[in-house]
């Protein structure tokens, strides 16, 4: 659009030139117009070159260091000792990944901050920024893990350097970060699936305020049912009675009701699911 009109302007002044000569006010105005079209049109070229430089140079940074991470790889999972060519080679190795990661690290803040501040809202350039941090992410992680594996197989191995502890610093932050994440989802998983059952004859229930009415109680003692971790290893509930009804509520077709060999009643899920969908507490009247 800015080269368009930057073409309609010029055009504009020729026209005007043609008409009026250069030295009158329409033409000196829109001459003005050009100007500002030129400089707009020069800066979003250097903002753009600008931005493709730094990417540029981020791939060919994490390109550099391939041969040294297949160097330290080959090493970790090789056995015996090393000689002092190889664990110098390795240091070597590990303080250029280590320096490369860390200009990368730099760049790619740079890069960012000259994204949000540009004219420019890519969603390409975006993503491409986004699979950067990534990658410095990933690549730092390994660099941690083989310093580590190098270190178990050799203690001659010098400790981290500053700027390889900063990193580390970094991936352990990411680690915990996962590893509260996981047990978060953990812990509302166990939630999800954890049930409760109980049985017992109707002054039983009553006595523990878990049947009012006929109906399931709401402000009953829940230290006498027994606690199930994970609903879905929980397949049927014998009540070692020959008569017993259902006083919670539960979907019909999630469950069958058969006999064991001495005729008591044994309550079978057979769709754990749509069981446990309307109440987490099962109870059984039993001898009714």
């Amino acid at each position: 659009m800015k080269k368009l009109a930057f073409f309609c302007s010029a055009l504009a002044i020729l026209l005007l030139a043609s008409c009026s000569g250069k030295n009158s006010s329409e033409y000196k105005a829109l001459q003005a117009q050009k100007d500002s079209l030129e400089l707009a049109n020069a800066k979003t070229t250097a903002d753009m070159d600008e931005l493709l430089g730094l990417l540029n140079e981020v791939e060919d940074n994490f390109q550099s260091i391939k041969s040294a991470e297949n160097y330290l790889q080959v090493q970790s999972a090789s056995g015996g000792d090393m000689t002092p060519s190889t664990r110098e080679r390795i240091q070597s190795d590990m303080q250029l990944i280590t320096e490369t990661l860390k200009k990368n690290k730099d760049k790619i803040a740079e890069l960012e901050k000259k994204l949000n501040n540009s004219s420019f809202q890519s969603k390409q350039l975006q993503g491409t920024l986004e699979n950067l941090r990534n990658q410095l992410s990933e690549k730092t992680m390994a660099l941690v893990n083989l310093q580590e594996e190098l270190a178990a197989r050799d203690q001659k191995i010098e400790a981290l350097s500053g700027e390889v502890a900063v990193l580390s610093t970094d991936v352990q932050g990411l680690r915990a970060e996962t590893n509260a994440q996981q047990e978060t989802i953990k812990k509302q998983d166990t939630e999800l699936n954890t049930v409760y059952y109980c049985f017992g004859t109707s002054k039983e229930l009553k006595a523990q305020k878990i049947v009012v009415d006929g109906q399931l109680g709401t402000d009953f003692n829940r230290d006498y049912f027994i606690r199930i971790k994970d609903a879905r290893k929980f397949g049927e509930v014998s009540v070692y009675a020959k008569k017993a009804k259902l006083i919670s509520k539960h979907p019909e077709g999630s469950y069958e009701v058969t006999k064991d060999s001495a005729g008591n009643i044994v309550y079978k899920i057979t769709d754990t699911k749509n069981f446990w969908s309307l109440t987490k507490y099962l109870v059984i009247q039993v001898n009714v």
